[in-house]
């Protein structure tokens, strides 16, 4: 079997002098189809000449300057595109298998800061056939982006009721203050949050991410003050910048410690005090490998106890039809 399979599959003619009598009988002209071969006519003739030999018939008649298909040329003529075109598929076919699929997947700065770079690690392991595509922004924007599919999912300093967000919770962060580093505050280990009300306070704009920002609001109502002024900023570096240049003190996630600037300390607060709720959402509840990855390494390692109710109840309703 496996010899026949072997024999009838050896041929005495090759895929460039197919490719070159295609060219020839489309050009009707030796010289021209060697030219757009980048061959010399001489070797061109040569290839018909061993096709012709290993076909055992004429394919081309030549006459005054003039090249015409004999019957068995109109034949072949007709015949390769259909071989070509299979080949071809097949090439398209393997590619498909060995190219990695790409997974955009959207960042908050203090996520990056936190416990997304191990994931990544663990991810990556997992992935092997996914080409990571990065996207770094503020909440809100990656929220857009998730619902809009201009990137798959996010990891994000919200845990937001979407109906059609699916959110997993991931355990939260204790949030610090950043101080100039001439600040009388230096001399504490740690600060009371009371202390803050006649301190400015620089905060990201509210519509970036507008729970965490009435989360902060909230916490100094609960110790009985409002700020004494606000200073918006849109980048973790302008916040940074700011607090060292003497302007007021910030919010930070405990992870960003690290992240202090020169002109800067960081400082943790008394507790119980503000904290960052970090989730992982997604769009749409398809039962694909690299979200069935994310959502065990998260249960594994960084589950907040339980799921999002919507997410639950798509999830168990999804399981439930596999």
């Amino acid at each position: 079997m496996n010899q026949r399979i072997t024999k009838s599959y050896q041929f005495n003619y090759d895929l460039k002098q197919l490719r070159a009598f295609l060219e020839i009988a489309k050009e009707k002209s030796f010289s021209k189809a060697a030219e757009n071969l980048f061959i010399s006519q001489p070797a061109i003739s040569r290839k018909i000449s061993q096709l012709e030999e290993a076909l055992k018939c004429q394919l081309f008649i030549r006459e005054n300057n003039t090249v015409k298909l004999t019957p068995e040329g109109e034949e072949l003529k007709n015949k390769l595109p259909i071989v070509f075109e299979s080949l071809n598929g097949i090439t398209e076919s393997l590619t498909s298998l060995t190219k990695k699929k790409k997974l955009k997947l959207g960042y908050t700065c203090a996520a990056m800061s936190s416990f997304l770079p191990e994931m990544i690690r663990e991810i990556t392991d997992k992935l092997e056939n996914y080409e990571l595509i990065f996207s770094e922004g503020n909440t809100t924007e990656l929220i857009d982006k998730v619902l809009n599919n201009n990137i798959h999912c996010a990891f994000i300093m919200a845990q937001p009721k979407h109906e059609t967000l699916l959110t997993i919770n991931i355990r939260p962060e204790q949030m610090g203050l950043m101080i100039p580093d001439n600040h009388p505050f230096n001399s504490l280990n740690e600060i009371p949050i009371e202390l803050l009300q006649y301190e400015t306070l620089i905060l990201f704009p509210k519509p970036q991410n507008p729970s965490l920002y009435d989360h902060i609001l909230e916490c100094c109502m609960a110790a009985q003050f409002s700020p004494n002024a606000i200073i918006e900023a849109d980048s973790c570096n302008a916040i940074f910048g700011f607090v060292a240049a003497g302007t007021g003190v910030a919010f930070i996630a405990e992870s960003m410690a690290g992240l202090c600037m020169k002109g800067t300390r960081y400082k943790p607060l008394v507790q119980p005090g503000p904290e960052i709720e970090f989730s992982f959402i997604s769009n749409n509840l398809s039962m694909e490998d690299w979200h069935m990855v994310f959502e065990n390494l998260i249960s594994d390692n960084y589950f907040q106890n339980t799921f999002n109710n919507n997410y639950s109840e798509k999830s168990l309703s999804a399981q439930n039809s596999i």
